[in-house]
């Protein structure tokens, strides 16, 4: 495994520095446009704006690739990347920001498709499943420490966002200087939602309703943790060990989707997530009175119910599919689960004017018991096949991707495989 790291050794680092600097913004961003003025409508559609953009640059990506190649890309959407970082304190307005966060969106999904096909290219079918489980580790890993240097300055000043495009572009030496050979182009983006719709209806509505409830979660739970006067401190354990319980708890789950109907791993995992969403409610009562570590233990069971579930939805639609339609389907599901979220974000900051920042998680709690109900009514009126051995076996994902991942996934590798033979 070892000899397999050193080729990919530059483009894990250069991952991991963008990381860093992304998982800053993400903490950064909604609480610098909170505290400039915006209300909670215009910070969660600053957030849509960052899904659609992300959705566009995957879109879009393959077209530049094929012109300058994968280094010269990374560096224009790096160096781009930087740029907007620094304009955002230059010109604290909604029209501004919200064209500055779609932008945010294109860039990452375009450099987010280069270093996984990259890896991709570089990788082999023996170790292309170990590389893509460090890569899924090290995008949470990163994420996490970016979220903690939040903790080293204030929204209001500029130092952050000075410290988040640092990082970003020194993202570019480690890439730029790689002995490892580009890859072939990337693949465009094919967006097939009835091949989806067909294999799996409860994988395509779960998407769905990931989305509205993770889209909302990245664009307003800085807000929610600041309007019931989280410090710094508690704010960056709070996302931080939300992050962390969707990275214990995926494989657990996954492992046991594989061993029983996967529609009831999801209605288990939705309905636990949707009492965890109800806790939030009366929250803030007990962090006024114990500090900061309820919310934090709180937020960890609430990412092992919300962020697992959109892998185990993935790895249902793939239960029927060959290895000609995993990579599309696969696409295809991460497009509904962006597109989704840009919707939801809106909709939960609407009920969060409503009803105040509780509103956040009772949001996500109406989706996912709704969620709850579809697929135990679906599962009721439609019976599959429980054989073990007509099913994919799960894989850790992440959200924090491009549609380029799947390509690294050796079921694909293997299924292909076995039919040639």
């Amino acid at each position: 495994m070892l000899n397999a790291l050193i080729p990919i050794s530059s483009l894990l680092l250069s991952n991991a520095f963008l990381l860093l600097g992304h998982g800053l913004l993400l903490t950064l961003l909604p609480i610098a446009a909170s505290e400039s003025g915006f209300s909670d409508t215009q910070v969660a559609l600053t957030g849509s704006g960052y899904f659609l953009g992300f959705v566009s640059g995957c879109i879009a990506t393959p077209y530049m690739l094929k012109r300058v190649g994968h280094t010269r890309s990374f560096a224009v959407l790096a160096t781009s990347y930087s740029v907007v970082i620094l304009v955002f304190p230059l010109l604290p307005e909604f029209y501004s920001w919200l064209l500055l966060r779609f932008l945010i969106g294109v860039v990452i999904s375009g450099l987010y498709m280069i270093i996984e096909s990259w890896l991709n290219g570089t990788s082999s079918a023996s170790n292309r499943g170990s590389i893509l489980s460090i890569y899924t580790t090290l995008n949470l890993v990163m994420v996490m420490c970016g979220q903690q240097l939040f903790n080293l300055g204030s929204a209001r000043e500029s130092m952050l966002f000075g410290l988040a495009a640092i990082f970003i572009s020194i993202a570019i030496i480690p890439v730029s200087l790689t002995r490892s050979s580009a890859p072939a182009v990337v693949k465009q983006v094919n967006l097939n939602m009835a091949k989806v719709w067909k294999h799996s209806h409860v994988a395509l509505i779960g998407a769905v309703v990931v989305g509205f409830v993770t889209g909302a979660f990245w664009s307003l739970a800085p807000i929610y943790a600041k309007d019931n006067g989280f410090d710094s401190i508690q704010l960056g354990a709070f996302l931080s060990a939300t992050v962390l319980g969707g990275a214990c708890f995926q494989v657990p789950l996954g492992k046991f989707s594989d061993r029983f109907d996967r529609r009831s791993v999801l209605m288990f995992t939705a309905l636990s997530g949707a009492l965890v969403s109800m806790l939030f409610i009366g929250l803030p009562y007990v962090v006024s009175t114990f500090g900061g570590w309820p919310a934090a233990i709180s937020a960890f069971f609430w990412g092992g119910t919300c962020m697992t579930l959109y892998a185990i939805c993935l790895a249902h639609a793939n239960d029927t599919a060959t290895s000609e339609d995993f990579v599309e389907i696969s696409s295809a599901m991460l497009i509904t689960l962006g597109l989704s979220s840009a919707i939801g974000a809106p909709i939960a900051s609407l009920v969060m004017g409503l009803i105040g920042a509780q509103g956040l998680y009772a949001f996500t709690g109406i989706c996912l018991a709704t969620f709850f109900v579809i697929v135990l009514l679906r599962r009721r009126s439609h019976t599959i096949p429980s054989t073990l051995e007509t099913k994919e076996s799960f894989r850790a994902v992440t959200d924090m991707a491009s549609p380029t991942a799947y390509e690294m996934d050796p079921r694909t590798e293997t299924d292909a495989e076995n039919v040639r033979q």
